[in-house]
């Protein structure tokens, strides 16, 4: 579909209508400002007009965990906004069980205490097999490796998953797909995740052994995530790699793939965002640059954000991540994080309250960048739409923008949109919403938690200004 689409490009060019909207203003606060023709009505809309959503929080976490073993560095760690550490190896380090994460060690069951104390949430690690074996012996996992080393009973409760493998080639998929392992996993951790992530469509398939990007994700799908009770699909994909300059324009697609498969199976997904600088990554990135990454994530239905990385890996020369190299002082990442953690927070009771549907790409009208192209069409080459949109109609912008459609039985539906320009682009959006009076708008910008509510122009358009990364979560009000 994606080459018929490049096709379908490359013969022609597209021009779109602008539609008229009326003049906006600033405000500070939610610091996202919108605009309406609306006219008086006798009874506005008020915050006793939302849907009563049941208090939820996204899962958000930081790689890899902190390095020091004191209930200070996992504070300043919760205090970026992560609930959940993720006990991830420094491959470098002693491979000793009091230096190492795995079922088992002395550093797995250190951490645990310590996180229960200060209150965060754990996804446990498998281990690397060919070190733990090196450090315990060859016969250590056996062939039921969670019922043998289940030692974490009192502390099940914060454990949210347990991360097997990072990336794996074709060669491994036989042994983390093995059917026994799988059974065993699901009766010890029965509420837990089982944590497989893979590359994204911008790595390709042939490194990892397969022939390409959609052979790898078909045998993941098949061999692992169908087989879960809890189905869980995880993959990263940064955008701001030296390696990998397509990677800006790969994202929709991309993410879009992930979405339709969660969609499918009803798996729960992690998107895991760029947050070091330098190797093989740019130099810088921006707050912006930040924001882009995680509100294009929970456009395509992203319920777990990770971050790569939290503290240095000793093997990874990078300027910084959200630590300064010491693994000790919070670099300026660690405060765009913070912020950024803190506003999506605000609005995860709202947005996870439905479940992802549908993505489409809206191209610019005055500058465009080819980073949603390939979900502006159908596979008839017809602009893609929401079949039997009960609320929205079109949405017009002058820079590219992603629109997804989010349902719920209980609550109807809800839309997200998020600018999707090129760096430092602001992007003018006119939607045209039908059948509703108002909407409630969540995120954007310094979002505190409470939504703007704002009635809708009798001709039902809404005018919305999306700073460069700036997305926004819009429940319309019948």
């Amino acid at each position: 579909m994606f080459k018929k689409v490049l096709a379908f490009i490359l013969a022609c060019s597209m021009s779109f209508a602008v539609v008229g909207c009326g003049e906006s203003t600033d405000e500070k606060g939610d610091e996202m400002s919108e605009t309406t023709n609306a006219t008086d009505k006798k009874e506005p809309y008020t915050q006793a007009n939302l849907p009563k959503y049941e208090p939820q929080e996204f899962e958000i976490c930081g790689l890899w965990a902190p390095t020091e073993m004191t209930e200070e560095a996992f504070l300043q760690y919760k205090e970026a906004g992560f609930n959940v550490v993720s006990f991830t190896n420094h491959d470098e380090v002693p491979r000793t069980s009091d230096n190492q994460y795995y079922l088992g060690s002395n550093r797995t069951m250190e951490a645990l205490k310590i996180c229960k104390k200060v209150g965060l949430d754990v996804y446990i690690a498998y281990g690397n097999s060919w070190f733990v074996r090196a450090i315990e012996g060859q016969d250590y996992f056996g062939e039921t490796p969670f019922s043998k080393h289940d030692y974490y009973g009192e502390y099940k409760d914060i454990i949210k998953g347990v991360h097997i493998k990072d990336e794996p080639h074709k060669d491994d998929m036989e042994a983390i797909s093995n059917d026994t392992i799988i059974k065993d996993f699901q009766k010890v951790y029965p509420n837990a995740k089982y944590m497989v992530n893979i590359v994204s469509i911008t790595a390709g398939g042939e490194y990892y052994g397969y022939t390409d990007y959609y052979a790898l994700f078909d045998d993941y799908m098949n061999s692992i995530v169908k087989k879960l009770d809890n189905p869980y699909i995880s993959l990263d994909l940064y955008p701001f790699h030296n390696k990998l300059p397509d990677s800006p324009e790969k994202l929709a697609m991309g993410y879009d793939v992930i979405a339709k498969a969660a969609k499918e199976t009803g798996a729960s997904t992690t998107m895991i965002m760029q947050s070091s600088t330098g190797v093989e990554f740019h130099e810088e990135l921006s707050e912006g640059d930040m924001r882009w990454q995680v509100y294009s994530a929970l456009a395509f239905g992203a319920q777990n954000i990770q971050y790569y990385c939290y503290s240095k890996p000793v093997d990874r020369d990078y300027n910084c991540c959200m630590l300064m190299p010491d693994n000790k002082t919070p670099s300026y990442l660690y405060y765009y994080v913070q912020e950024i953690n803190n506003e999506i927070q605000g609005m995860a009771s709202a947005m996870l309250a439905y479940s992802w549907d549908k993505s489409i790409g809206v191209s610019g009208t005055e500058e465009y960048s080819q980073r949603v192209f390939a979900l502006e069409y159908d596979d008839n080459l017809e602009r893609s739409k929401f079949d039997d949109a009960k609320h929205f109609e079109e949405a017009t912008a002058t820079h590219d923008l992603i629109v997804s459609r989010f349902t719920s039985e209980k609550y109807g539906e809800s839309y997200m949109f998020v600018n999707f320009a090129e760096r430092e682009k602001t992007n003018t959006v006119t939607a045209t919403f039908k059948d509703c009076g108002a909407v409630a708008i969540y995120g954007g910008d310094g979002f505190t938690g409470t939504p703007k509510i704002v009635e809708i122009a009798d001709d039902g358009k809404l005018s919305l200004e999306l700073k460069y990364g700036e997305g926004v979560f819009i429940v319309p009000l019948s």
